[in-house]
């Protein structure tokens, strides 16, 4: 419900907009917002009738949060916000080109399937982690602060694997190159996350373009100098990014020491992170190496395609809501967008896996990996989603449903894991369409 709709009393005359000097402003609770609407001749009847809600009281829960008028887009762009969604786009591509140069890297260079799989998930949880520290202090508007603290987490993380590298190098038949990638991709994906939160998308696109152009070119000329070329182009990457991170902290004057607050803010996203990628790691040991790929492939191509579904979501829901008059046809057009992006994001990471495995295989049996990809796309956009809408909780429980699926799949059966599987899914898509349902959510 927009908070400058007009609604008409049993009288004919129509109430004053609710802005700033209206109903809503300034009251002390719900009971001094139903007075007012009641003195301003609203009546249950009225109520039922323009807003869908049981009586008075009930639709003054609603602008319990209504501080200011909010005006209503005059046509189709307004609720588009393209610049919110170059900017979700962006962040997207930078995820995938991120996760093509760190695997090809990793592989031409000779490290093997286990070493790049904890490197990528330790980048994940740990990335994540800093994400979640930040964006508490974004969110009450402390983004300084938020840099500050996440840089010193990063500084910390860096700090431990830094000591991991050094003893994997003294202890005889360690090389350290595990300890080494696993520092680098955790680094990189700390400065990334906080980037990216600074609006320095266009340089890091610009980046990884650039150097994942590079490493496909070696790919595909077979050079021998290639691994060389390859680890001068990864470590420019690393580089650039870290050069442009130590620009930024000249403005922040917050100091880089952690609480508890911050190690609280960080837990939801780290156990999320972590279960999800547990549940990753379980599938791949079900599928053949090459279907494996394809899964990873559609599960990045999924996360990445999950930021600019959430932003044109929330931003379509706003829209709808502002020009619904009646909260039971917002509910319903919230629902029907929300199966739709849900919907599309699957489709996507199915379609992905079986071009990856056609292309890699050359057969035609890729049933159980397009099966398995969009299962776990699913729940993992379900609890990337929940977040997104103010259930870190949620999350967490639908990240550890992957897992739990996954654990099924592998010691009961594949009908077994995707029952469970589907189970949790529709408890997950239940409780995402009763929150969207309230604008409250995403006013």
């Amino acid at each position: 419900m927009s908070a400058d709709s007009v609604t008409l009393p049993a009288s004919g005359n129509p109430l004053p907009n609710f802005d700033e000097n209206g109903i809503s402003y300034d009251a002390v609770d719900t009971f001094e917002i139903t007075a007012r609407l009641e003195a301003s001749g609203l009546s249950d009847r009225l109520v039922r009738q323009r807003h869908g809600a049981a009586d008075v009281f009930a639709y003054a829960q609603t602008m319990v949060q209504v501080r200011g008028a909010t005006r209503v887009p005059h046509g189709p762009r307004g609720w588009l916000g393209k610049g919110a969604l170059m900017e979700a786009a962006r962040r997207a591509i930078i995820l995938i080109l991120g996760a093509v140069l760190g695997g090809l890297t990793a592989t031409i260079l000779s490290a093997n399937t286990r070493e790049i799989l904890i490197a990528g998930i330790g980048a994940w949880v740990i990335g994540q982690s800093v994400s979640g520290i930040v964006w508490a202090y974004a969110g009450a508007g402390q983004l300084k602060r938020g840099i500050a603290r996440g840089t010193a987490a990063t500084l910390l993380v860096t700090a431990v694997l830094a000591c991991y590298l050094v003893v994997s190098l003294l202890l005889p038949g360690h090389d350290g190159s595990a300890a080494a990638l696993l520092m680098a991709w955790c680094w990189y994906s700390c400065i990334v996350s906080m980037l990216v939160i600074l609006g320095r998308s266009r340089f890091l696109l610009a980046v990884l373009a650039v150097g994942t152009g590079v490493v496909t070119l070696q790919i595909l000329l077979g050079y021998r100098a290639a691994p060389f070329i390859v680890a001068i182009v990864a470590v420019s990457v690393i580089v650039s990014v870290t050069a442009l991170f130590i620009a930024q902290q000249r403005t922040i004057k917050e100091r880089r020491v952690l609480n508890s607050g911050d190690w609280k803010a960080a837990i939801p996203p780290a156990a999320q992170a972590g279960f999800l990628a547990a549940a990753l790691s379980m599938a791949l040991t079900r599928l053949p190496a090459w279907e494996g790929t394809a899964l990873v492939a559609a599960t990045v191509v999924a996360a990445a395609a999950t930021d600019p579904a959430l932003v044109l979501m929330r931003q379509r829901l706003q829209w709808s809501s502002q020009r619904t008059p009646l909260l039971r046809h917002a509910a319903r057009n919230a629902w029907l967008l929300t199966m739709a992006i849900s919907a599309a994001i699957v489709v996507i990471s199915a379609v992905v896996s079986a071009l990856v495995v056609l292309f890699l295989v050359e057969e035609n049996r890729v049933a159980t990996t397009i099966i398995v990809a969009a299962t776990f796309s699913s729940l993992a956009t379900t609890s990337t989603t929940l977040n997104a809408f103010g259930l870190p909780r949620g999350a967490v429980g639908f990240a550890a449903a992957a897992s739990l699926s996954a654990a099924v799949w592998i010691v009961v059966g594949n009908l077994a894991g995707l029952l469970v599987a589907l189970g949790f899914l529709a408890i997950g898509l239940t409780v995402l369409l009763t929150r969207v349902a309230d604008p409250r959510t995403y006013a």
